[in-house]
């Protein structure tokens, strides 16, 4: 079912999105309805040629039918990702744009979350991980740079026995 597709909002009351499509269908429709409108939006991106705002229209319809039923849609996300990849930001890998657009679109929600310069486990998903993993998603990548590329293939190289210079096929 296409309610499926759409992961409800933390927070959100069940008994909402059934009160808002009694009292008013015409804004906030059924999932089915929701699916729908995330479906045109997702087209309309596609063909925008990476400029989000072409489709700012629908993109306001679904989020206020999103809101209202108390659904998530990644709508802030899919935008975050579109306008990095589409500037001067993609040299830097868009890295944090990529992992809320993947958290956000977990089947069964959000797995990690930003907490303050690196990120934490999402309350209630500390079973999804081994002991170890908060400080491991805790940590910040390191910069990009050619320098720290090299430093990280050399120590790489010496795990595997290869001496620094030596090349092997």
């Amino acid at each position: 079912s296409s309610s499926a597709e759409i992961p409800a909002q933390p927070g959100a009351d069940p008994g909402r999105a059934a009160e808002c499509a009694k009292f008013c269908p015409a804004i906030c429709g059924d999932m089915a309805d929701i699916a729908a409108k995330k479906s045109e939006w997702n087209a309309c991106l596609a063909k925008s040629k990476g400029a989000p705002s072409r489709c700012e229209k629908l993109e306001k319809e679904l989020a206020q039918m999103s809101k209202f039923a108390g659904v998530e849609c990644c709508i802030a996300e899919t935008v975050g990702l579109m306008r990095c990849t589409g500037s001067s930001k993609r040299t830097g890998g868009c890295a944090e744009e990529f992992l809320a657009m993947r958290e956000c679109n977990r089947a069964g929600g959000r797995e990690l979350v930003k907490d303050g310069a690196g990120y934490g486990i999402a309350p209630g998903k500390a079973g999804v991980f081994n002991g170890s993993a908060g400080m491991l998603v805790a940590s910040t990548p390191p910069a990009r740079s050619l320098q720290g590329m090299r430093e990280f293939g050399e120590d790489y190289a010496k795990t595997l026995g290869i001496a620094p210079g030596e090349v092997r096929f």
